[in-house]
């Protein structure tokens, strides 16, 4: 493709709004945040539930803040530089709403972060597609068969 015809297509993304911006990508543990945790909440539906839900979503040191369908209510990504300030975390968030239940876990290595979306639609060619074999079936799943 040609520079013109790339910026074009660029050009196109941004007004779509599917590029909604540009960012750098910092390093946590070179900007003394190496501890990656997710909280997982269950919290009750009072009258400080949506309040808190922005004020969770506002707070600097949370990254990631995700509604949730299922067993939690919320899970929260955080990158900090220690178990003290995941502390003071978790007090700021039972601060702001009603916690029944909290599970905290802590990552020990990343094995993919910041992984790039695929712009293409999920039929469009070079897309994921299930792998088949050769006798062109895909595979089967290990274990016994229904």
């Amino acid at each position: 493709m040609s520079a013109p015809s790339v910026f074009e297509r660029i050009r196109k993304l941004e007004q779509r709004g599917v590029i909604r911006g540009y960012k750098a990508q910092v390093d946590a543990t070179a900007n003394g945040r190496p501890l990656t945790a997710f909280i997982r909440l269950t919290l009750a539906y009072d009258d400080k539930h949506d309040q808190g839900f922005r004020a969770i979503s506002a707070d600097p040191d949370v990254l990631e803040a995700y509604e949730l369908a299922g067993e939690d209510c919320l899970i929260v990504k955080t990158r900090l530089a220690n178990t003290d300030e995941l502390h003071t975390l978790l007090h700021r968030i039972r601060a702001h709403v009603t916690v029944l239940r909290s599970v905290t876990m802590i990552g020990l290595q990343a094995l993919k972060e910041d992984g790039p979306l695929n712009v293409a639609p999920a039929s469009a060619p070079g897309a994921l597609q299930p792998q088949v074999s050769g006798n062109g079936h895909a595979p089967r799943a290990k274990g016994k068969g229904v």
